[in-house]
């Protein structure tokens, strides 16, 4: 469980940061192209805008630090590019199927398979959520079908270019999670005509 908090704290950290500037850019954005606006759609967009930032902090942004040298007293930012532990799987299944087995090396093996295993699909379910919701013209299982393998694609694409893991098992439990996310988009859907109908 500590793990999960560790990823989501550090998710809303920049959650938290990219929010005042997000809502900068897009007042401008409104008021110069004097868009309409619905706030309901205002606000939806705004959670997916804060989601798609949580998520890159997770997968395409570098780890820094910003500390104060002890020996010298003078503020230092580095940056961490480079993961001694990466590693590249272009073999289909090959990680899913580890995280079944038993690893007497890593304390809590089952506990952290469940959290890779359940993380790469919930974490990528909002795209398949968001998408069709905010944009009707993407309301079809091709359509997400194809972003969500298109942006797992390019996560992991870049993943291998700034030194992180890079595994095929993670564009299929990525878009296996986008297509959860869309199935629960479908069913909502669902649900709000019959209230409409009912009504």
């Amino acid at each position: 469980m500590w793990l999960i908090s560790m990823y989501v704290i550090e998710m809303l950290s920049y959650m938290v940061v990219a929010l005042p500037i997000y809502v900068l850019i897009r007042t401008i954005i409104i008021k110069r192209k004097k868009l309409p606006v619905n706030k309901l759609h205002e606000l939806l967009l705004a959670l997916f805008i804060l989601y798609l930032v949580g998520l890159a902090s997770q997968t395409i942004i570098p780890k820094w630090s910003l500390s104060v040298d002890g020996s010298t007293g003078k503020f230092y930012f580095d940056v961490y590019s480079i993961n001694r532990l990466s590693s590249v799987n272009l073999i289909p299944l090959r990680t899913i199927l580890n995280y079944f087995q038993v690893n007497e090396h890593v304390s809590g093996w089952s506990s952290v398979s469940l959290v890779n295993l359940l993380g790469n699909m919930f974490v990528f379910s909002p795209i398949g959520f968001f998408i069709p919701l905010l944009w009707s013209r993407m309301d079809s299982f091709k359509s997400i079908l194809f972003i969500g393998f298109g942006v797992t694609c390019f996560i992991e694409g870049t993943q291998y270019f700034i030194g992180r893991s890079t595994d095929i098992d993670d564009i299929i439990l990525n878009t296996i999670g986008v297509i959860i996310g869309y199935g629960v988009y479908l069913v909502w859907k669902i649900l709000s005509v019959r209230e409409k109908t009912v009504d």
